[in-house]
């Protein structure tokens, strides 16, 4: 029998567009030096960052024209099975635009609305999957949702995949967050911003931080993550568990982009491969850092995580 599957989902994917300039002038004419076009969206920076660790992950998501089948053919290029959901609409195109300083500025183009037919095979593709060829899957949910899906429509995924004894690792934003986490994924990765619209309150210290991921963890949900940056990130594994954080190295970033989603990956691959406690935790920080100096978004290198898993500073919070 296959081992178990990393399953990661896309309502809303995109092609990033990564653009390098001596600076951005705003209402001006700005000259990029060069540009890359690259297969993107939350989910398949989590499905490249699992396959760089050993997975070999499958993306779901809906892809439409000329753009979406460009997306498909690099993720899989590199491995990747896709299922498509073919939409009418054009998929989305992303900007990153990173200046000579090193400062990264994004404009993200909303999704297309799916029509009911695409948003119905989308989860009956799902459904199909998860109980026919998804052995035991963590079913990694990320990303917004494009024009016309409710907030709740992620919570039907939930549901499907946990009437399957599938696992669910959510990474999403908004009403979204908030509809989907009542329905008890069984891990939630937010960064400080997501956390205090979910706990309706500003985390400006450590303590408060640590608190929120308690929290969110005691109302239901199975563990939860605080991404923070260059701080690193606060981790619940379970509900009475320890308080951990974890801390990266000083490194010259190149883009951050992505490094959240890299991070939820390498939780995904600690899931299925029956890693635990503070070994996790270093794993899954070290493939968030990763991601600062991969030279694209959510493609890391296993060489630069091995590397980094020494460097990562874990701490247990007393409180």
């Amino acid at each position: 029998m296959p081992g178990p599957t990393i399953v990661c989902l896309s309502a809303n994917p995109a092609m990033d567009r990564r653009l390098r300039m001596e600076s951005l002038a705003v209402g001006e004419i700005n000259r990029a030096k060069s540009v890359q076009g690259l297969a993107g969206g939350k989910a398949a920076h989590v499905a490249m960052a699992a396959l760089a660790l050993g997975a070999q992950p499958v993306w779901v998501g809906f892809l439409g024209g000329a753009i979406g089948q460009e997306c498909a053919r690099q993720l899989e290029s590199l491995g990747i099975r896709v299922v498509a959901i073919p939409t009418q609409s054009g998929t989305r195109v992303n900007l990153e635009i990173i200046d000579a300083a090193g400062r990264v500025t994004e404009i993200l183009e909303p999704g297309a609305e799916p029509t009911a037919h695409e948003r119905e095979e989308f989860l009956q593709r799902c459904a199909q999957g998860l109980r026919d060829d998804w052995n035991n899957a963590v079913l990694a949910i990320s990303g917004s949702l494009p024009a016309g899906l409710v907030s709740d429509f992620y919570v039907s995924l939930i549901e499907t995949a946990r009437n399957s004894g599938a696992r669910v690792f959510l990474d999403t934003s908004g009403e979204a967050l908030r509809a989907s986490s009542n329905a008890r994924p069984d891990f939630v990765k937010v960064n400080r911003a997501e956390a205090e619209t979910l706990v309706r309150r500003p985390l400006a210290t450590m303590q408060e931080i640590a608190g929120a991921a308690k929290e969110i963890v005691k109302r239901g949900v199975g563990s939860a993550a605080i991404t923070l940056g260059r701080e690193g990130l606060v981790w619940v594994e379970r509900e009475n568990g320890p308080v951990w954080k974890a801390r990266p190295p000083h490194m010259n970033v190149i883009s951050a982009v992505g490094s959240g989603d890299a991070t939820l990956g390498g939780f995904a691959y600690s899931a299925v491969q029956g890693i635990f406690g503070e070994d996790a935790l270093r794993l899954a920080a070290a493939c968030g850092a990763a991601n600062c100096v991969a030279a694209a978004p959510g493609r890391i290198e296993l060489a630069t995580v091995r590397a980094l898993l020494p460097q990562i500073e874990i701490q247990e919070l007393s409180w």
